[in-house]
């Protein structure tokens, strides 16, 4: 019959190995989860960056609209109807 020590050195190193594949185990989900985390944030970076170009030129075409808008109405002017051209 063994010893109380034997048994509980015995539960003790099966208790070792068991936490160390929870280790590995836990450190393998880690590093999926960084990976994902590391690409979802370069896609939310491409988003993000194209966002910010199209608000750029929708800024840029209201503006040019705006610009025109009060051209016209309050210097009064006009498209030519006719281009004439002038020979040097």
């Amino acid at each position: 019959m063994p010893n109380n020590t034997t048994l509980i050195n015995g539960a003790l190193g099966i208790a070792i190995v068991v936490l160390s594949f929870y280790a590995i185990f836990w450190h393998q989900q880690n590093y999926l989860l960084y990976v994902q985390a590391k690409k979802i944030q370069q896609e939310n970076q491409k988003i993000t960056a194209l966002n910010k170009q199209l608000l750029a030129e929708h800024a840029t075409q209201i503006s040019a609209e705006s610009i025109k808008k009060k051209t016209l109405k309050t210097l009064k002017m006009k498209r030519p109807e006719k281009i004439k051209k002038l020979i040097l």
